[in-house]
């Protein structure tokens, strides 16, 4: 393991510690996010360090460069010894496991004392072969199945890493590779092409002029540690960041070919040969082979022709239904990033005593990455003063106070820019209680412009609960957003448990709004749910829930999320101009 992937696990495991013992949220996510942005360098930590550089990496305030640089020097940090030796250790192998985040490993570690790091997994196929895991209070069957089937699966591992981890790697490595003359094209394969949630291998595809000459030059890339094999067409490198990466040679004339080949799902190539079987045809990453001939193709457009199918877009090949669509030419036009007008999910750096975290960036800063978007239009949702330990009086000036302060910048910018096209609208968001009803008075949530409103705490209520709960909150009139929906943290917090159908069906009875979260650790709706929402008629939102403005760039996950439930244009009420979306608010508050 590289010293880049040895400080991240330090900092998840420690992060960890954070959330299940002192319940902080906040450093939680501040270790995570250091982590995450670790794991994503593409040279030693070891070198930003001794060439005084450690600030350059997003989220490494000054304390924490100081635990880094203890950690590089002595291997370990004494503050974070003491710190870890809060929980079992056994807590932290089964955090590696898909679908078990740090709440989960610690209930499982605590309960059967799983103190040895290297047996907590044999330990946990034990427990579960014995039934122990129902003695965990809150545990049911159908969580101690879903750990089951994580245990047993190949891909158990969290070998896999966010779309966002992968996605900055990758694009290094292919605008290297596209600078190369005897390369025509290079393209990312497999579950990155199709814009999953998480990402296993990074496998790349390379369209050469000459491949021994291409090959050459894909080995002298700077980032590069070894070369692992190598063949005429194949190439697996390891990179020094410790992640593998294979690249596939392909002639132009057999481009399209290998595209499709190796981009799509196990279930839809399957699906894919038994239909060309049907026809005397095989299919491979050559080509398409009858009896007497192969046929090769420049552009996957031409290889889905040639089968008589409408071209399938990468997000939805996953051997669903795209296929029999495809043959029918029923696949919609999808949303595109470039439909997108605005974003309603924005927190700011207003401070005020939160119930949860604040934003981090100047308004002046976000209006400038969304007039850089050509958005119309901008909605601030900061989280809700908190709940408990402030009087009505407060919580109102605190509402006043930020409205005016979001003001006072808005109306500086626009006198500092020529362009004042963008719209300022200023929301909240809001949380749902346990009991459904919201964290703010009727009184309060007039003063806003429309509310977003979310769960943030019990999320282990009853199914039936938590629809019920939902289905409250959005009953006000204020209401117009229902926030990261079902409340998931990919790998580290599961969905909760609701009738997602009837939640559907009242919003679109009620004109309520559902929102596909673009925060990568988010990624919520889940693209089945979307797919449901859609066939409901229900009407969505892509928002990026930015706590700073670099993070409007993520509106590339939810539109791929939408784009994996074959959404479109008329789907996402954020691609409708400023005017019929504030139609479309004005209505979800009635």
């Amino acid at each position: 393991m590289t010293s880049n992937l040895k400080t991240a696990q330090l900092l998840k495991r420690v992060a960890a510690v954070f959330r299940v013992i002192e319940g902080d949220t906040f450093r939680y996510k501040a270790y995570v996010n250091a982590a995450i942005a670790i794991e994503n360098l593409t040279e030693p930590i070891e070198e930003l360090w001794k060439n005084e550089e450690l600030s350059s990496i997003p989220g490494i305030g000054e304390k924490l460069q100081q635990y880094i640089v203890e950690f590089l020097k002595k291997g370990e940090v004494r503050h974070f010894r003491a710190i870890l030796k809060k929980v079992p250790a056994g807590m932290f192998p089964l955090m590696e496991i898909r679908g078990i985040g740090p709440i989960t490993a610690y209930k499982i570690a605590k309960k059967f004392k799983l103190q040895n790091e290297s047996t907590a997994k044999i330990e946990l196929s034990k427990l579960i072969e014995n039934n122990r895991l129902l003695e965990i209070e809150g545990f049911k069957e159908k969580t101690v199945a879903r750990i089951k089937r994580s245990l047993l699966s190949k891909s158990s591992s969290k070998g896999r890493m966010l779309i966002s981890s992968a996605l900055p790697i990758t694009d290094d490595f292919l605008a290297y590779l596209r600078s190369s003359p005897d390369i025509l094209n290079a393209e990312p394969l497999g579950s990155l092409r199709r814009h999953l949630v998480t990402v296993g291998d990074i496998d790349i595809g390379v369209c050469a002029k000459r491949a021994a000459e291409a090959m050459s030059y894909i080995s002298k890339y700077p980032l590069i540690a070894s070369v692992i094999t190598k063949g005429e067409s194949v190439i697996r490198v390891k990179l020094r960041s410790g992640l593998e990466v294979d690249l596939k040679l392909a002639t132009q004339e057999n481009w399209g070919s290998l595209l499709q080949h190796y981009t799509g799902s196990k279930l839809h190539n399957i699906k894919l040969r038994s239909i060309a079987k049907q026809s005397g045809l095989s299919l491979s990453e050559y080509g398409i082979a009858s009896k007497n001939s192969v046929e090769n193709f420049r552009s996957e457009k031409e290889f889905y022709k040639f089968l008589n199918m409408q071209y399938i877009p990468p997000e939805i090949r996953e051997g669903e239904d795209e296929i029999e669509l495809a043959q029918k030419n029923l696949i919609p036009k999808l949303i595109e990033l470039s439909d997108i007008k605005g974003d309603l999910h924005i927190h700011s750096d207003y401070v005020f005593p939160s119930s949860h975290d604040l934003g981090e960036s100047k308004l002046a800063s976000v209006l400038d990455v969304a007039s850089a978007k050509n958005y119309e239009y901008l909605g601030i949702s900061d989280h809700n003063p908190k709940f408990l330990g402030l009087s009505e009086k407060q919580k109102e000036k605190i509402i006043d106070e930020r409205k005016r302060y979001l003001l006072q910048e808005f109306h500086a910018y626009e006198n500092n820019v020529k362009n004042r096209a963008i719209k300022l609208l200023i929301g909240m968001e809001v949380d749902i209680r346990p009991d459904g009803s919201l964290a703010l008075s009727e009184k309060l949530l007039n003063k806003l412009d429309y509310a977003i409103v979310s769960i943030h705490t019990s999320f282990e209520q009853t199914h039936e609960a938590n629809t019920r709960r939902i289905i409250n909150a959005l009953s006000h009139p204020v209401a117009s957003i229902l926030g990261h929906p079902t409340g998931q943290m990919v790998s580290d917090r599961d969905q909760i448990s609701a009738d997602w159908e009837k939640i559907f069906k009242f919003c679109k009875q009620s004109n309520k709004i559902i929102e596909i979260n673009s925060s990568p650790q988010r990624a919520d709706l889940p693209h089945d749910l979307i797919k449901k929402a859609i066939a409901i008629g229900a009407r969505l939102v892509i928002n990026t829930d930015s706590h700073e403005a670099s993070q409007l760039d993520s509106m590339k996950y939810g539109v791929w999320q939408a784009r994996r439930a074959m959404a479109c244009k008329k789907n996402i009420v954020n691609t409708l101009n400023y005017k019929d979306l504030h139609s479309v608010l004005k209505l979800s508050q009635h």
